[in-house]
């Protein structure tokens, strides 16, 4: 019976590239279990997570979030046998999530999310650049499945008109290299990370100011998402004093006092200039917390150290069936 059972193959499964290095993210079920999710590197060592996955999404959110946390060196092993020559062949082209975005890549991203294809509610890269912020810096890591569609507004009809699946992918993989490149930047030095905040010039005038509000507005949507979990920054004074730039441009409901303290360009210049203390502040408040939920959820990951049995190749248990049809199909439904 067990011979008439395949192997489903995730389409979300690709190479991952980091430097010079590279991982293989392969996720696959059976037709009536959950997905399986396992990391191969170039030696053939395997990393398989412990727990069975409800999506495949949630399957490539976890390996994704445990790169980003740990690096991709935590993921390959020792060499047990000189490294394999080959290239890791996948529907999907290698994507080199940690490479930030260049400024050429920032403005194709900002004109798409401008463009007619997205709604009038989708995010400008300003707001788009704080909306990250707050998923990253606050106390709960969330999967892309809760955030990624609140890009372009709140209703089913604001989903984004793309033109064929590979620009969809596309614009998925500038949003995550924009993600990873805001975690990579706090986690490399958070007191020089700068925010990115809108430039603009009056009329008649020849002054550039800098307007945070979007972007705070942007931060104050990515907190909304888990704002009960952010309520003890809030209950703390000086947690309170950190948010209060940032609250000042980005929440609609302030008193007449506070609106007062945003009526003029220099005014919400000054605030926006101490927003950027404000995220390093926040960041490390958080990051004790996020660091010990992760070490948790890393708990759950097993490391094999052995090279991996090819699942065409014969079972070592010597049945003479292909070891996904055998031994590898039982490990599986265990």
């Amino acid at each position: 019976m067990n011979d008439d059972l395949v192997l489903i193959y995730s389409p979300l499964q690709r190479t991952f590239t980091e430097g010079d290095a590279s991982v293989e993210i392969q996720i696959y079920r059976l037709p009536d279990t959950g997905w399986t999710l396992e990391v191969v590197d170039k030696f053939d060592n395997s990393t398989v997570w412990d727990e069975e996955f409800a999506t495949d999404q949630e399957a490539l959110d976890a390996v994704l979030e445990a790169i980003r946390e740990e690096g991709i060196g935590a993921l390959i092993g020792e060499p047990s046998a000189p490294p394999v020559d080959r290239q890791f062949e996948q529907a999907a082209a290698p994507l080199r999530m940690a490479t930030p975005l260049s400024v050429e890549e920032i403005d194709e991203l900002n004109d798409f999310l401008m463009s007619d294809a997205a709604s009038d509610e989708t995010m400008a890269f300003d707001c788009l650049d704080g909306y990250l912020t707050a998923t990253i810096i606050g106390p709960t890591t969330l999967n892309l499945s809760q955030w990624y569609h609140g890009i372009w507004g709140s209703k089913e009809e604001d989903a984004p008109a793309f033109e064929t699946i590979e620009q969809a992918q596309h614009i998925m993989d500038l949003v995550m290299r924009h993600y990873n490149g805001i975690v990579w930047s706090l986690k490399h030095d958070p007191d020089t990370h700068e925010p990115l905040f809108n430039a603009y010039t009056l009329e008649d005038e020849s002054l550039e100011y800098f307007d945070g509000e979007m972007w705070a507005y942007g931060f104050m949507q990515g907190l909304e998402l888990c704002r009960k979990d952010w309520q003890p920054l809030f209950d703390d004074p000086q947690g309170s004093e950190w948010m209060r730039p940032i609250r000042l441009l980005g929440e609609d409901d302030l008193s007449e006092e506070d609106q007062a303290l945003t009526l003029r360009p220099e005014q919400r210049e000054a605030i926006t200039q101490q927003i950027p203390a404000s995220v390093t502040a926040i960041y490390r408040y958080w990051l004790p917390y996020r660091q010990a939920t992760y070490e948790r959820s890393v708990a759950k990951t097993i490391q094999r150290t052995h090279p991996k049995i090819g699942r065409n190749d014969p079972c070592p248990c010597g049945s003479g069936k292909k070891f996904k049809k055998c031994c590898g199909m039982a490990a599986l439904l265990h």
